[in-house]
């Protein structure tokens, strides 16, 4: 009998796996597209009626730029979205991702030497298996810039938040469901065996979500999916498990003590040359030099650099300069 990753004949993905949650909306077939059309419309509260697929990672603009590389990106009515599924919120610095996420894509699609007027709005949509904010029943968050008295700007720069695990507490009574509700439900049930009649009776009120059932029980069945659902799960494990380690290895509380010790060293070299800039190059050397430091310390426990970048920002290519 041939191994196989799928625990069973009936068994489905993990929407909530990168890897899948990409290929349950960006499959060449109308089953995808509605999909992916009901989900944007829920989450926007407004219908959207065209999507047009785009490549997942933008060009950077210079030598130093971030490389940023989306789940999936699309322009859906003329209006660029970012579409991000997350599992892990490392160092609590997902809503600075965010952030920075939907400057590069409002950078990547205005055209240079546009008319402002015309600069079409962008939105930075993050599925979050997380709680992102404190207040327990807020499952959903629209962000635009406004001022301290809560008016507008342009509302050019969308950041849209679902957080699933607040989802939990809201009854499963498929009548009283809003259209965001119905799509954090399926993010959460979409592989729970146990959940598969109320799925159903989800999909029976909502095209989008039966679209997206369908596609789910269709890439089920390729072991190729179930390969890339494994790799993501021990990826996730082994950021929790270096995550673990950087703190047995003290990086939370080397972290805040280099904070403070280039903070000292940056207001006396800042007051020495009369210069802002002093103390704040003094806070960022600081915490590098930690960075640097724990990021050895977690080469030197064999954890893969790729994770060890994500913890601390230093480079495989930085780490083996030292």
């Amino acid at each position: 009998m041939e191994k196989t990753l799928r625990p069973s004949p009936t068994a489905l993905l993990n929407p909530c796996a990168d890897p899948i949650f990409k290929s349950l909306f960006t499959q060449e077939s109308q089953e995808s597209k509605r999909a992916l059309t009901y989900f944007l419309s829920a989450l926007l509260g407004k219908k959207i009626s065209n999507i047009i697929l785009q490549p997942n990672e933008l060009a950077v603009e210079c030598i130093y730029d971030r490389q940023t590389q989306f789940d999936l990106t699309c322009i859906a009515d003329s209006e660029p979205i970012n579409v991000e599924m997350q599992g892990v919120n490392i160092h609590s610095s997902f809503p600075y991702r965010a952030e920075y996420h939907v400057a590069h894509l409002m950078n990547h699609y205005v055209v240079k030497g546009s008319d402002s007027k015309v600069i079409p709005k962008v939105y930075q949509i993050s599925v979050v298996n997380f709680n992102l904010t404190s207040n327990l029943k807020s499952y959903f968050s629209h962000y635009t810039m406004k001022d301290i008295d809560g008016k507008s700007l342009g509302n050019r720069m969308n950041i849209v938040f679902l957080e699933l695990p607040k989802l939990k507490m809201i009854p499963d009574n498929v009548e009283k469901l809003t259209e965001k509700e119905l799509w954090g439900k399926f993010f959460l049930y979409a592989n729970n065996p146990n959940k598969q009649d109320f799925l159903k009776k989800m999909g029976d009120i909502n095209p989008g979500i039966k679209s997206a059932m369908d596609i789910l029980q269709f890439l089920s069945k390729d072991e190729a999916q179930w390969q890339q659902e494994t790799s993501h799960w021990k990826y996730v494990m082994d950021v929790e498990s270096a995550k673990n380690e950087a703190s047995r290895l003290g990086y939370s509380e080397g972290f805040e003590k280099g904070m403070q010790e280039g903070k000292q060293e940056g207001i006396k070299e800042g007051i020495r040359e009369g210069r802002e800039e002093g103390i704040q190059q003094g806070i960022l050397e600081g915490i590098r030099s930690n960075q640097l430091e724990t990021a050895k310390k977690m080469m030197d426990k064999k954890i893969d650099f790729e994770i060890i970048f994500e913890l601390t920002g230093v480079s495989k290519e930085v780490l083996m300069e030292q």
